[in-house]
């Protein structure tokens, strides 16, 4: 029965709709806000149903059902609505935040549970592998060697995928990658047409390289959760480095590696994010890399032996002095194994951080790790323009209080040469210790530059291996 109201919101229904599907987790069937809303009224059902675009999204979340055809008839239902529109599908795959404390094993994070193959029955139906464009999914035992082995052609119009493999919670690896000694080559990728973007988990031990990516049409790769050896990273950049616009990598370095490296140019790179362990044991591989479109690096480092050698970074960044808009380097800290070696502590010195600075003269963002200490000297040349006199945004540690606010208040006023004018510092993210923080936001409101200056406290920082 029909309301004034419900006509009313007749219609702002699709866009309430789009609203309550495109955000936050993907909803328990019952709880899917496009079937509740149907149920409405008949006029809500028709606009509803009849709205294909709504359906060809389609978000499987980790349930079970003591039937679980009835799951099966649900994903059906919607691919049949949605009427040849290009599907898009999207499971929960990221292991690090999807697993609950009531989460025992990899079928609990599973659409089904389990008790049907995601391959098979899922994406298989030539109503669903002929119009996927978007695939987001983890594929756990024997569905990790059927898909990778499925033939290209299988998804001809796959443009982006998600994809995490592990073949379960106890044990990670997959067993085929024990029996063989030969290079797995997968076909699922290999040579294919449509395949632009990629982000890869790979938690069973599968090499990236026996994915068979079509490299050289990828625009966007994602493997910042795979770590791999430099030759390895070497070899994929070369690959992609013909369309390479977005990337993301973890490099483990290897002391004595026996592999030589090739120098590599990534002529379309615009914006990187690099996970290194131990750079220090591989200097030579930032010497290597040239990106001399790069606009935004983010450096993440993981380093069991010494703290930042700001040093190594400077051959790489020197290819990129004209572009690089946007730099970030960050500390991730780890528990030391029972072999690790015990780290030994190490500040930059002030000529290091100064020497990537004199490198970047364009950079407008800069972000500092809290163990990247901007020394006094820096702060004067960064306030005067000397360095960076185009940086707009900046976030660091500091121990001393006055003197960012001294460089913030001379940026204010204005920096440059004659022949460069300089920018003022629009924002300043300052850390500091928890229990400096309100004597420091009282200097900073005493300044004047509250707008400018936001004060956060953070912990005292983690020895390393600690």
């Amino acid at each position: 029965m029909h309301t004034p109201m419900q006509d009313r919101l007749a219609p702002i229904l699709l866009p309430l709709i789009r609203f309550m599907t495109e955000s936050g987790a993907i909803p328990h069937p019952i709880d899917d806000p496009k079937r509740k809303l149907s149920q409405v009224c008949t006029k809500w059902r028709r606009i509803t149903v009849g709205s294909t675009s709504l359906w060809a999204n389609i978000g499987l979340a980790p349930v079970r059902f003591e039937r679980p055809q009835h799951l099966l008839r649900l994903f059906e239902q919607s691919v049949e609505r949605s009427q040849g529109q290009p599907l898009s599908v999207q499971m929960d795959n990221d292991l690090r935040r999807a697993r609950p404390a009531h989460v025992r094993k990899v079928e609990d994070l599973l659409y089904g549970g389990g008790k049907f193959s995601i391959v098979h029955s899922i994406l298989a139906p030539l109503s669903v592998s002929s119009r996927l464009t978007s695939l987001k999914c983890l594929f756990a035992k024997d569905d990790v060697w059927m898909f990778l082995r499925l033939p290209s052609s299988a998804f001809p119009v796959l443009k982006r995928v998600d994809v995490t493999f592990i073949h379960s919670l106890d044990d990670h690896r997959s067993p085929f990658t024990k029996v063989s000694r030969n290079r797995l080559n997968f076909t699922v990728f290999k040579d294919h047409p449509t395949l632009q973007e990629a982000t890869f988990r790979i938690e069973n031990c599968i090499h990236p390289l026996d994915l068979q990516l079509p490299w050289g049409r990828l625009t966007e790769l994602d493997l910042a959760n795979t770590p791999m050896p430099a030759w390895t990273f070497f070899t994929i950049m070369s690959q992609a480095a013909p369309s390479l616009v977005d990337g993301a990598f973890y490099v483990k370095f290897i002391a004595a590696s026996n592999r030589e490296l090739t120098g590599t140019t990534m002529p379309t790179l615009k914006n990187l994010r690099l996970v290194v362990m131990d750079p220090i044991l591989e200097p030579e591989f930032f010497a290597f890399l040239a990106m001399p479109i790069l606009e935004s690096l983010k450096l993440e480092r993981f380093n069991r032996r010494v703290g930042w050698e700001l040093w190594l970074f400077v051959p790489m960044l020197v290819h990129s002095s004209s572009s690089l808009r946007r730099l970030e380097l960050k500390s991730i800290v780890f528990r030391r194994g029972p072999g690790d070696p015990v780290p030994t502590a190490r500040r930059a010195s002030y000529t290091e951080l100064e020497a990537i600075l004199e490198v970047v003269p364009r950079l407008e963002e800069l972000r500092l790790a809290p163990d990247v200490v901007m020394h006094f000297p820096t702060m004067e040349k960064v306030a005067s323009g000397l360095l960076v006199p185009r940086l707009r945004v900046l976030e660091l540690f500091s121990t001393s209080s006055e003197q960012v606010v001294s460089m913030v208040e001379q940026r204010a006023i204005g920096v440059g040469t004659s022949t460069s004018v300089g920018a003022r510092l629009s924002h300043v993210k300052l850390m500091v210790a928890m229990e400096e923080v309100n004597e420091v936001m009282q200097k900073v409101w005493c300044a004047g530059l509250s707008g400018y200056i936001s004060v956060c406290g953070i912990a005292p920082l983690p020895l390393l291996g600690h």
